[in-house]
This record gives C-alpha cells, structure tokens and sequence, in this order.
C-alpha cells in the first residue's frame, strides 16, 4: 500500500542506552551539494538518506529498536509477549529510571503540513500515561488530540470533524481516558471506518496511523522485505541491478510447482501455519473487492524461496531459482546462494519501492563485501534524485565517510558518554571542510563514536606486534 508521508523527526527518552530525550533530524542542513536529491517542503527541505556511525555498544540499534518499540506498541498495545520482553527497556544505569516514563515521538511530512503523533509510557509498568496528536505549525501549533490516563483529561478539536459526528468522537475519546494498555490513535482507525466517510479533515488520523505503521525496519538477522523484488512478474529490471552488483547471476526462473511439490518434506506445523495464512489472506481479498488483483506470500521452505499467489479461490504455487553465469542445465535455490548474495536481493527491495516508503536497516554492511556497501548506497542516492524514498542505515563502513557522496547533514554519530548514556550528534555540527577526509579523522577519534582500548598488558608499547 502507498502511503504519503515522509519522516522529518524522531524523538526519544529513555529508552535503553537512551536517557534524556534525543532528537534524530531527516531536516536539510545549510549544506551546498547534492541538493538534487532533498525533498523540498514549503518551509523547509528533508533529507532522503542518514547513515549513523558508532562504536559497538554506542546505542546505534537501541535507536532503531526505540522506533521499532514504538511502531510495535502502536500497532498491538501492551498486553502482549513484546510489552513483557521489553519491560527493562528503559535506562537502567540511573536508578530513577524505572519510575520515569519514556518518550517517543514520529514528526511526520504530509500534504506539506508536519504533524507530531506521540506518547508517554511507563515501559515497566506497560502503561500508556500520555498521548498526542499535533499539528505543528510555523509560528503556533495546533492540538488535534491529547489524552491523559493518570487524570483521565483529553481533547479532540472539534475543528477537524463535522457536527454530527463530534458527539460520538468525545464519547469514544471519554470512553479512553483511563485506558492505558493501547492507543487510541489504533482504535479510532481501525475500529471506528464509518468516522471517515463524510469527514475528509479527519483523515490525518488514518494518514498519521498508516504511515507509521508501514515503516520497514530490518535488524541485521531480519529480511527488509522478505525478498519483495522476486514477487515481479517480470525480472529485467532486477537483473540490470543484480548484473551491476557482480553476483554472477545470469538469470532468474520463477517456474509454477504443485502444492505437494511446495511442501514436500515440510513439517506438518509449518504447513498448517502457511494453510492458515494463505486462507486468512484469500479472505482479506475477497471482503476489499478492490485493489490488486492477487496477494502474495512468499515462504522459505529448506531453502527454497516459494511464492503463493492468491486471488480468491485461485491458488499459485511457484518456486525461485538461479541460473549462473550462462549455465542453463545447472539450477541453484535461494538457500544454495552466499549469505552476502541473498542479503543483496533483499536489500534490493529498497531500490524497487513505492514513493513515501521509510527504510531503516541496522548494519546495512553485514554479510556485504565494502565494495558492495558503497555502490549500493551510491544506487540509492541516484534513485533518490527523482523518488521520494527514505533510507535511514547505521553500519561501520568507514568508506562511507566522504563528502564528495554524502552531504555533511546525513551523517550522524552516537557517541556514549560516561555515565553511559547514548548521545546522538549530527557530523555538520564539527563544521569541517567539504574536502577533508573524514573517515580517518572519525578512526582517529576526532569526532568521538570510536571504541577507546586500554591495553589489558602493563608492559605493551606501541610498535609492539
């Protein structure tokens, strides 16, 4: 599904290695080149791409996980394994910080107005203690809705809906006030459809709701997309960029299998879960009667990558193959390719998705060759030029580190500090010459975000082997 809306903040407190509250900016810097590939606003400019440097145990993935946690309690409350997982999350090294509420906060890009949605929650206790909606303006902001659980005071503005439905609204938000194991941005969209029909002002709730919900963050053990691109049914596109990659792939064979052939020497377990699936989503398709005309699920069966396309009762089975370097008669399956190779066609996904789509990927570079990490980021900053895509990665490679591709505002560093807390600190901040070579002044610890060594023997000296 497209959704419009591009990322312009992300704001948390509190949260792991996280304490007080830090900001995480996509807004443009006063920074001369590669303009061409910024999002112009009305009042402002947004940055399509952001790469976050750090020492191991700096913070970089608690900040992804901060927006993972985020997205996740939106999407399912507290009152699940994820909330009870997660009830230490908050910043452990100060002993006030189990009784502090942490933060969490998306800036949102959309129709060329931003909109801050947000919440406070008690991580240990699992509860929500605050929630807002705001529309922010240049020079006065505007409250859509606020609640909260403690007191139980909340607030609609009656600006954004129509008078026969403003009555209903203050008696769902009333029917919220103490609720604080899920959201009510969650309910009023998923729950509550025939608000929408007449009312086209309150659809900022479904477009704040939506766009959060679709962002893709992927850990560095967890597909981007699960291999979207090999669901095309036409493959030239994907093999122009895998032939740019050097992977020795000369072709992609998508070819149509039984269900028998599909889950032959498959657990029972693991069929029944892709039978449910498969009915859960042939249901899904027949209640919309509009959209595309067939969805996909794509399963990794003993390593081979099958697609199963369902368009009402019409079920598809096909299985992905790879032919190398011209071999015809000789098939290899997705599980039979290299780690950095099946990383690749994952990471493709980014360079093929819809408009407004938010990437965020912990170690874009695990299991990449360097050179495969560079010219895969320097792909997406081409793309970048005309779509209106976002990626957001941390990783280590130091190569990355140069001003003649990236602009100073999409570098960051997380540097800890010696209470241990995570700091996140944007590189124009330093002020540096567009020529210097920065990789290795961040090696040498210019810019902090570097592992310190002490040497564990009393008599080593440099020069030493």
């Amino acid at each position: 599904m497209s959704v419009s809306g591009m990322l312009v903040r992300f704001n948390v407190g509190n949260f792991c290695s996280i304490s007080d509250n830090q900001s995480f900016s996509m807004i443009s810097g006063n920074v001369k080149n590669h303009k061409d590939r910024l999002y112009s606003a009305k009042d402002f400019k947004i940055l399509k791409f952001a790469s976050i440097f750090g020492a191991n145990a700096s913070g970089k993935s608690n900040l992804i996980k901060a927006i993972h946690y985020a997205v996740t309690i939106l999407l399912q409350g507290t009152e699940n394994s994820f909330a009870d997982s997660n009830r230490n999350n908050y910043f452990r090294l100060n002993p006030s910080g189990k009784d502090r509420n942490s933060y969490f906060e998306f800036e949102i890009l959309i129709n060329d107005s931003v909109y801050a949605y947000g919440f406070e929650i008690s991580i240990f206790e699992k509860k929500i203690k605050e929630e807002w909606l705001i529309r922010l303006g240049k020079n006065e902001d505007e409250t859509i809705f606020t609640r909260k659980t403690d007191d139980g005071t909340s607030y609609f503005n009656d600006n954004y809906l129509n008078s026969d439905i403003a009555g209903r609204m203050n008696i769902y938000l009333d029917d919220y006030r103490h609720v604080d194991y899920k959201l009510f941005l969650k309910e009023i969209v998923s729950n509550k459809a025939e608000l929408y029909k007449n009312d086209g002002k309150l659809g900022i709730l479904r477009e704040v709701y939506n766009w959060i919900s679709n962002i893709n963050i992927s850990y560095p053990n967890t597909p981007v997309t699960g291999y979207d691109t090999l669901s095309f049914d036409n493959f030239s596109d994907l093999m122009k960029a895998l032939t740019s990659f050097d992977t020795g792939i000369s072709k992609i064979i998508s070819h149509e299998i039984s269900k028998e052939q599909a889950f032959d020497k498959v657990s029972y377990r693991l069929r029944d879960d892709v039978d449910k699936t498969i009915e859960f989503l042939g249901r899904q398709r027949t209640e919309a009667l509009s959209g595309r005309d067939s969805r996909v699920l794509r399963v990794n069966i003993n390593g081979n990558l099958i697609l199963i396309s369902i368009n009402g009762d019409e079920i598809k089975f096909k299985e992905i193959c790879f032919e190398h370097f011209g071999v015809s008669d000789v098939k290899f399956s997705l599980g039979e390719e290299s780690d950095g190779t099946r990383r690749l066609l994952d990471l493709l996904s980014v360079l093929f998705a819809e408009e407004n789509s938010l990437f965020i990927i912990d170690e874009l570079d695990r299991s990449l060759h360097p050179q495969l990490t560079l010219h895969f980021v320097k792909t997406f900053l081409r793309i970048a030029r005309k779509n209106n895509i976002q990626l957001v990665i941390t990783t280590h490679e130091s190569r990355l580190l140069n001003l003649k591709l990236l602009r100073q505002d999409e570098i960051y560093f997380i540097d800890r500090k010696e209470n241990g807390a995570s700091a996140i600190v944007p590189f124009d901040c330093f002020k540096e010459r567009f020529d210097k070579r920065i990789d290795v002044a961040y090696l040498d610890g210019r810019y902090g975000a570097v592992p310190l060594f002490d040497s564990i023997y009393p008599d080593y000296e440099d020069g030493e082997d």
